[in-house]
């Protein structure tokens, strides 16, 4: 556990160091803006799940995929796999940080455009574990790739992929129907943080938010292993 606290202290460093801190903010404060200039609209309830959501993609997948390019270009792998310390420690070091992160940016959001008129419990969830899950992918994609632009043709069918439960919010299909997608659960976890939903509904989101984490746990650490070490 010593060694855990020590390379999540680490990751804050880097983190910092690297303006991610500052980048996460940035955008969380463009998805605001763009929330307000919308206003005008009407009911923006669907609209603001959406921004919210994607702060934990862009802030977990992206920022996941970058921390280990970063970490294979500088050689930071290889002194990392000499070490006493299995290295899922390392993988989840940086997951839980960026996870924590956009946690604590999807509240601002929600604070900045709601107040307190939400669930507090269902936002913290579904976007920690929303973001913990998508950290994990960026993780496993970024393994296979050597440089940034690589990356950006991976990405685009996956964000594709899991951008298509949110036709749901607007009457195309049940959320149910989009099981398959990984990211289906968060989005129904994060609608009950702004909507009243019944126990049937928590239950099939969180049920399934909670299997696709664990599956990502387990996909990530095997392949993050296989090809980087």
């Amino acid at each position: 556990m010593t060694y855990f606290w020590q390379l999540l202290k680490w990751d804050v460093i880097l983190l910092n160091r690297n303006r991610l801190f500052l980048l996460a903010a940035l955008v969380a404060g463009i998805y605001i803006a763009l929330f307000y200039l919308l206003k005008p609209l009407g009911n923006l309830t669907n609209i603001l799940i959406i921004l919210i959501f994607n702060d934990p993609v862009i802030t977990g997948y992206l920022f996941a995929s970058v921390l280990l390019l970063f970490d294979k270009n500088q050689h930071t792998l290889q002194a990392i796999s000499v070490l006493p310390l299995p290295f899922q420690t390392y993988l989840l070091s940086k997951t839980v940080l960026l996870s924590l992160l956009a946690t604590g940016i999807s509240f601002i959001m929600a604070f900045a455009t709601k107040g307190t008129d939400f669930n507090l419990f269902h936002l913290l969830a579904a976007a920690f574990l929303s973001a913990f899950m998508f950290s994990l992918a960026g993780f496993a994609v970024g393994a296979f790739t050597r440089s940034f632009n690589q990356l950006l043709v991976y990405s685009v069918p996956f964000f594709v992929l899991t951008g298509l439960p949110f036709l749901s919010l607007f009457g195309i299909g049940d959320l149910v129907h989009y099981f398959i997608i990984p990211s289906a659960g968060g989005i129904g976890v994060l609608q009950a943080a702004f909507e009243e939903k019944s126990f049937g509904h928590l239950f099939l989101m969180y049920g399934h938010l909670l299997l696709w984490t664990a599956i990502s746990w387990i996909i990530a650490s095997k392949v993050t292993v296989k090809k980087l070490l």
